[in-house]
C-alpha cells in the first residue's frame, strides 16, 4: 500500500534543465546542471571528443602553382619553396555561411610591381560569395624582383575533423573527381574542424538541499570561423544522431568487416611513424612543447603514440595542458595514442 500519491523514485536520475553558455568569437564557457552522480564527466568526455574529431568546416585540400610539377619545387621570384608555400596555405581559416559539397576554386594572380618586394596575403585573395576568410593578415608568399609571378589555384572543400592528403585524394578517387587527374596538383593535409581547443569541468551542485548533484562546465575554443555555440549544438546533434540509430533492432548479427591496407598506404603510415618528432609535430605544437618531447628521449612520432596521456603525466612529468595539446594534435593527424602501430603494421603485412 503506497504511503503518499507524491512518492518519487529511489535515486531517481535527475535531467538537466537546460544549457546556459556565455561566448564571444573564439571563446565559450557552457554550463549543464543538474546532473546525477558521474554524469558530468561522461557527458563532458563525450562532447570534448565529439567537438575536436567531428565539427565540420572548409580547408585548402590541394594547390595547383603555375609551373611547378611536384611539391618540392621552388618559384622563380617567389622566395619560399612549394613546402612552405603549402604549410602557409594549411594555415588559411575560412567561415562559410553554409556546407557546401562541390570542390570551389579560388585563382590566384599575383605579379610583383618593381623592385620592392610584395607580400601576398590571404586577405589578397578573391573567394566566392558567401566564403570569409578569417585570418587575412597571414602570410602566403613573397614575390621579389620585377615581373616575378605568383599564379595558381586553391581547392577548397567542407569535411570534417582533420584529413591526411593520401585520404583526400582516395576519396576523391572514389567518387571520381577530375581533379585527381590533373598531375600538376597537390594535396595537402586538411584541418576542417574550428576547433583549437575544448575542455570540461565538473563540480559539485546544490540541489534539492543537497550537494549530491553535478554541473558540468564545458570550454570550447575556436578560430573564429564557427561560434563556439554553434560547435556545442553540432556536437549534442551529432550525438543524438548517433544514440537514435541504437534504437534500430537488426535481424542478423553485426558481422565484421575485414580490412588489410595496401602496400602503400602501409608505406605511408610506415614513413609517418618514423619521421622525427619535430618533422611530424612542428606545426601542430608550440616549438617549446616539441623540444620537451624530445628531451624526454621520445625521439620519433611512433614511440611517442606508444605512451598513454596517463604515461605521459606519470612517468615523463607532463603538465595535464601540454597532455592534452598533444593528445589534440595526434588526433589531427588521423592516429591515437596509447597505440603500437608498428606491432600494428607487422600484423598486418602478416595477414596480408
Amino acid at each position: 500500500m503506497a504511503t503518499a500519491n507524491n512518492q518519487r523514485f529511489l535515486n531517481e536520475l535527475v535531467l538537466p534543465k537546460g544549457v546556459y553558455f556565455e561566448e564571444d568569437d573564439t571563446y565559450g564557457r557552457f554550463e549543464i546542471a543538474p546532473l546525477s552522480k558521474s554524469y558530468g564527466i561522461t557527458l563532458g568526455n563525450l562532447i570534448r571528443r565529439i567537438a575536436l574529431t567531428s565539427i565540420g568546416g572548409a580547408a585548402i585540400i590541394g594547390v595547383r602553382l603555375k609551373g611547378v610539377k611536384h611539391e618540392f619545387a621552388g618559384i622563380p621570384g617567389v622566395v619560399e619553396d612549394v613546402p612552405m608555400i603549402v604549410l602557409n596555405l594549411k594555415k588559411l581559416r575560412f567561415k562559410v555561411a553554409r556546407p557546401f559539397q562541390n570542390i570551389i576554386d579560388i585563382k590566384m594572380k599575383f605579379v610583383s610591381k618593381g623592385d620592392e618586394p610584395y607580400e601576398v596575403k590571404a586577405g589578397d585573395l578573391e573567394v566566392p560569395l558567401g566564403i570569409e576568410i578569417v585570418n587575412k593578415e597571414q602570410h602566403i608568399a613573397t614575390l621579389v624582383g620585377k615581373d616575378a609571378e605568383f599564379i595558381g589555384d586553391l581547392f577548397l572543400a567542407y569535411g570534417k575533423g582533420y584529413m591526411l592528403a593520401d585520404d583526400i585524394e582516395e576519396h576523391l578517387r572514389l567518387y571520381k573527381s577530375k581533379l585527381v587527374d590533373r598531375e600538376d596538383v597537390i594535396f595537402t593535409d586538411a584541418i576542417f574542424s574550428p576547433v583549437v581547443k575544448a575542455n570540461f569541468y565538473v563540480e559539485d551542485f546544490l540541489y534539492g538541499g543537497k550537494f549530491d548533484k553535478e554541473k558540468l562546465v564545458v570550454e570550447i575554443w575556436t578560430d573564429g570561423s564557427r561560434k563556439p555555440s554553434d560547435v556545442f549544438f553540432e556536437a549534442v546533434d551529432i550525438t543524438l544522431r548517433v544514440v537514435n540509430q541504437l534504437y534500430t533492432r537488426l535481424d542478423k548479427p553485426i558481422e565484421p568487416v575485414r580490412i588489410t591496407l595496401p602496400d602503400e598506404e602501409m608505406e605511408f603510415i610506415r614513413r609517418k611513424l618514423a619521421n622525427p618528432i619535430s618533422a611530424i609535430l612542428k606545426s601542430e605544437l608550440p616549438s617549446k612543447l616539441v623540444r620537451s618531447i624530445e628531451k624526454a628521449g621520445i625521439n620519433t612520432f611512433g614511440e611517442l603514440l606508444k605512451h598513454t596521456p596517463e604515461t605521459l603525466r606519470e612517468e615523463y612529468g607532463f603538465s595535464e595542458e601540454d597532455v592534452a595539446m598533444i593528445e589534440d594534435a595526434v588526433k589531427r593527424l588521423g592516429f591515437e595514442m596509447g597505440r603500437d602501430y608498428w606491432k600494428e603494421l607487422e600484423e598486418a603485412g602478416h595477414e596480408a
